[in-house]
């Protein structure tokens, strides 16, 4: 079958692969509660390349949308059943034919979301749906999302509104009209979104100077995140003194370490995505999107050499908006 592969010394290297071996040959059983997929789409994230094969696997990709091909003994799901979510990376990565995934990431498609589409959903929105959870985030909170034109940005945007909270972005002016008219603030009732452009230091100031201790939770998908950002001890003061929530995703070796050893500071959090029921946040994921009529903002591309070199190259490169999918068909 067609892969992409982690090649080299460690593992870091990614190739395409026309005949890479099939991830559950047919005399070989599936493990209990584990789903064979026929690949419609995948979708990329960073920490696709930034994994060695040690962790990450040989086949690359997390996020996945296809059908049923074969199932495990005492499951809901169906031979033929249209799906989207997460696979078991260390056994089975999504950039391929055919992937393996446990029951509890993913959940059945719904009809109005394409495959492309929904195999966009996955890493980002689980994180985003995740992290608003920590923040305690619902009907009425004021969220400031920072980096709202990035792949989780954008994510963590659309849901924020879908949720009816107040919500505020700091991004690019230049991709001001871009988050607007992907955030569903169009489309939601009572919606209320602001963008503040990171650009533009009197506007950063001001904006600083008169939201201090006014938002219920910072989503910041931008600090740590390879290119030397850093907006915690600018932004934290920001956060409703005692109440507040400051949740990143990315962050640097004393972040990690803080993590690690419990000692984040008070009203700060950082986290990975839970593979946890992931099920049951898919589903509120769709219920939310389909709440302002949004679908996540996607490249899609074929599944061939040229379109996965020049697919990850975009994605170091931080060149592109939302996310990139390759479509198998």
């Amino acid at each position: 079958m067609r892969a992409a592969i982690r090649t080299g010394l460690l593992g870091t290297t990614i190739a395409f692969n026309k005949d890479h071996p099939h991830p559950l040959p047919d005399t070989a059983e599936l493990k209990p509660n584990e789903l064979l997929i026929k690949v419609k789409s995948a979708a990329i994230n960073p920490v696709d390349y930034k994994l060695p094969r040690f962790i990450g696997g040989t086949v690359v990709g997390i996020d996945v949308a296809g059908t049923v091909e074969r199932v495990c003994p005492d499951t809901d799901f169906r031979v033929g059943d249209s799906v989207f979510g997460r696979v078991e990376i260390k056994s089975s990565g999504s950039l391929a034919d055919y992937a393996i995934a446990s029951v509890n990431k993913v959940a059945k498609k719904p009809d109005w979301l394409s495959f492309d589409k929904a195999a966009a959903i996955g890493t980002v929105y689980l994180t985003g749906v995740q992290a608003f959870k920590l923040g305690n985030v619902k009907e009425g909170s004021s969220v400031l999302v920072i980096g709202a034109s990035g792949g989780c940005g954008l994510a963590g945007i659309q849901l924020a509104v879908a949720m009816k909270a107040k919500v505020v972005g700091i991004c690019s002016g230049k991709n001001f009209e871009f988050v607007k008219g992907e955030s569903g603030s169009n489309q939601a009732e009572n919606a209320n979104l602001e963008l503040v452009d990171y650009t533009d230091e009197k506007a950063m100031r001001e904006f600083k100077e008169k939201n201090a201790g006014k938002f219920d939770c910072i989503y910041d998908t931008a600090t740590g995140s390879g290119h030397g950002e850093d907006y915690v001890s600018s932004m934290v003061k920001l956060l409703k003194d005692g109440s507040g929530e400051y949740v990143q995703i990315n962050g640097g070796l004393t972040t990690l370490l803080r993590y690690l050893t419990g000692t984040m500071k008070p009203q700060q959090k950082f986290f990975f995505t839970s593979e946890k029921d992931n099920q049951t946040d898919l589903a509120e994921i769709a219920r939310l999107l389909k709440s302002t009529g949004v679908k996540p903002y996607l490249e899609s591309k074929s599944f061939d050499e040229k379109s996965v070199t020049e697919g990850f190259e975009q994605l170091k490169g931080r060149r592109t908006k939302g996310k990139i999918v390759f479509n198998m068909d």
